[in-house]
């Protein structure tokens, strides 16, 4: 069951998103969604995570939307030419930093996710999503939409982002009662309802 978790968390964090963005057909189009699906779906298939599921949560959020302004904020402003001429938007790669970056931020997932599991889960699983981080990194180079530079100043504001998002969990939490015991768990699990048949999700939190 919880390998059953994992792939369908897997699945629709990279293949949802990348649905609602301009694909360009490239590896890095899905690859960039991997860290972001490690972040959310070690923790509910058993492997064992500093914080408790709700912080996780939180931090992934906050950690993306800071990301995106920064970078939608420095394409505005920068304004570069990608290398293959298509658009003035290259700096910095949305593609290295985030996942919801807009059309131009497919590399967004990449080191914001990264840093999110190495923090999380520690450098063992760390490297593994550094290592997917890397080669969305290197996709985007190589297929000229972006230049080297572009992609490290989105790495750097990637990881910055996810340490951001960690440092607003326990000020969201404070602002609006969320504080919750430490032995609090949170489990996913389908069910069938009884009337349709039809299969369902359940969260369910215990504390």
């Amino acid at each position: 069951m919880k390998r059953l978790l994992l792939v369908v968390s897997v699945v629709f964090l990279l293949l949802a998103p990348a649905r609602a963005q301009r694909n360009t057909g490239y590896y890095e189009d899905y690859v960039q969604y991997l860290p972001a699906a490690m972040n959310l779906g070690l923790d509910l298939v058993g492997v064992g995570s500093v914080d408790g599921y709700p912080d996780i949560l939180i931090a992934s959020a906050t950690t993306f939307l800071s990301e995106a302004l920064m970078v939608n904020a420095l394409k505005l402003v920068v304004k570069e030419e990608r290398p293959n001429g298509t658009g003035w938007n290259s700096f910095p790669s949305g593609h290295s930093a985030t996942a919801y970056a807009g059309p131009s931020g497919h590399s967004a997932t990449a080191y914001a996710g990264a840093e999110l599991v190495r923090l999380e889960y520690g450098w063992g699983w760390g490297t593994a999503a550094y290592v997917a981080a890397t080669a969305v990194a290197y996709g985007r180079v190589a297929h000229q939409c972006h230049w080297w530079w572009d992609t490290t100043a989105g790495g750097v504001i990637g990881i910055l982002s996810a340490h951001i998002g960690y440092s607003t969990v326990r000020p969201i939490k404070r602002l609006f009662g969320m504080e919750l015991p430490k032995e609090t768990s949170v489990s996913l699990y389908p069910v069938v309802e009884p009337r349709s048949g039809a299969l369902c999700t359940t969260l369910a939190f215990t504390f």
